[in-house]
């Protein structure tokens, strides 16, 4: 039920439009409207910034200005009236831009009656209500995912802790324990015999706890830095993948130049990267490089393998759809950032993440 008059806003120079779009709106019995109008560019901007109305009915024509600059101007500064474009006759071109511009629509000043403007108005109302319930409904999607990142990370650390203070200093100790009985005792005996296999398969053990809680979060990222961190992650991904080289730059850039947040997330998305080219691009050279210029901080990953296809991966209908291509812009754009994703067949892949400092 509808509680007071909706507020009108038309930016129109010609003074016989107004009076026709007054009396088209006094005609329409089924909500009453407050008209103002602004006979300028310059005084419908004015208008604007008042931000007190409902609607806006916009002319194209404004002198020496149109309306798709005052559209622009409106979207610039942040406005959220719906607007609808009025226009003396049609033009698809200027429909069509009107669209892709924000305009909530498009008419055609002899065309317009009053029920066609009543729902035109009422439409583009309920059009922009439901663009900023769906948007409050991203902002609190994007709060919760960063919240969830943020606990992730939290446990990862907490799991690693343990993993090197408890699991990692026990099997440390048996091993340690097993050696000195068996430094007392003669080579040859049943027991000594027993216990000798022992040492190699607990010190694989102590090697596979430490590359698992340095794998969930380096301490070398915290001790040493983002740039200590790479060049050992990339040393310990060809020790690991020796089939694949790595090409790695970071002397364009100080440690510095990073910002404390951002460390982490670098590291997770080159890990993440990384991990992908290993399992499936079937690439033998991956270019990285980290570099800062002209206020802006650039991780670049590339590879020459086999390559795919970006759209398809990242399809929330694809049934393979991964998360990790997902996660990886994600983690870019919560910490402020952007992260392009170019590849195809037979092309290779090129991450690139980008962050504006």
């Amino acid at each position: 039920m509808q509680t007071r008059p909706l507020r009108v806003l038309l930016i129109e120079d010609d003074q016989d439009d107004y009076i026709l779009v007054s009396s088209l709106l006094s005609e329409i019995s089924s909500t009453s409207y407050e008209i103002e109008w602004a006979p300028s560019y310059e005084s419908g901007l004015e208008e604007i910034d008042r931000d007190s109305y409902d609607i806006c009915l916009l002319d194209y024509r404004l002198g020496s200005h149109n309306g798709l600059e005052l559209l622009h101007r409106m979207i610039e500064q942040g406005c959220r009236i719906p607007v609808i474009l009025l226009t003396g006759q049609g033009d698809y071109s200027v429909d069509l831009e009107a669209m892709k511009s924000g305009a909530s629509d498009y008419l055609v000043k002899g065309q317009i009656n009053p029920p066609l403007l009543e729902r035109s108005i009422r439409y583009s109302i309920e059009r922009r209500r439901a663009e900023d319930a769906l948007r409050a409904s991203e902002k609190q999607l994007r709060l919760l995912s960063s919240q969830l990142l943020k606990y992730q990370e939290s446990e990862r650390k907490r799991v690693a802790s343990e993993l090197h203070d408890d699991l990692g200093q026990i099997l440390t100790a048996v091993k340690f324990s097993i050696e000195n009985a068996l430094n007392h005792m003669e080579s040859d005996t049943p027991i000594s015999k027993t216990l000798q296999p022992l040492i190699p398969t607990l010190q694989h053990a102590i090697e596979e706890v430490r590359r698992i809680y340095t794998h969930l979060r380096p301490s070398l990222l915290d001790d040493l830095g983002i740039l200590a961190t790479i060049g050992w992650f990339c040393r310990e991904f060809h020790r690991l993948h020796d089939n694949i080289e790595i090409s790695l730059d970071t002397g364009k850039i100080k440690e510095s130049d990073v910002p404390e947040p951002l460390k982490l997330v670098i590291y997770r998305i080159m890990q993440e990267a990384l991990d992908n080219t290993a399992k499936f691009s079937s690439a033998d050279t991956v270019w990285l490089t980290l570099e800062r210029s002209e206020g802006s901080l650039m991780l670049t990953i590339r590879d020459n393998g086999i390559g795919f296809d970006p759209e398809e991966a990242l399809s929330v209908a694809n049934p393979k759809r991964g998360l990790g291509l997902a996660s990886m812009q994600e983690r870019a754009e919560l910490s402020g950032g952007s992260l392009t994703i170019d590849s195809g067949n037979g092309g290779g892949t090129t991450i690139k993440a980008h962050w504006p400092c």
